[in-house]
């Protein structure tokens, strides 16, 4: 957690090149399901690792279908589309976002 600035700051100190190290990642973690995947991706941009443990495994049809699920929802976000919208036509983040919402 912490507030937008101060997120956004990390992310522009980690991303930033600096000689003789390699490039990171930033990471998302913590309480994050499909339904937050466009929150975070229009907060962090596209390279960031969302770090979803709870929201891949509790879905409802089990791991593999949480995992579809929140590519969909990732996909969906760099679409512009809601992930509600996209649910309308993938079962797996339909039902993601039945059991955790959309924000």
């Amino acid at each position: 957690g912490g507030k937008a600035e101060e997120i956004l700051g990390d992310n522009r100190e980690i991303t930033r090149e600096i000689p003789g190290l390699k490039p990171v990642f930033p990471v998302a973690s913590g309480g994050l399901h499909p339904g937050k995947a466009a929150a975070e991706i229009a907060k962090l941009g596209c390279d960031i690792v969302l770090q979803a443990g709870g929201g891949i495994h509790g879905h409802p049809d089990g791991t593999a279908a949480g995992a579809r699920a929140f590519v969909l929802a990732a996909e969906a976000a760099v679409l512009g589309i809601t992930a509600k919208e996209y649910a309308k036509t993938h079962a797996e983040l339909a039902k993601a976002i039945a059991k955790w919402g959309d924000s």
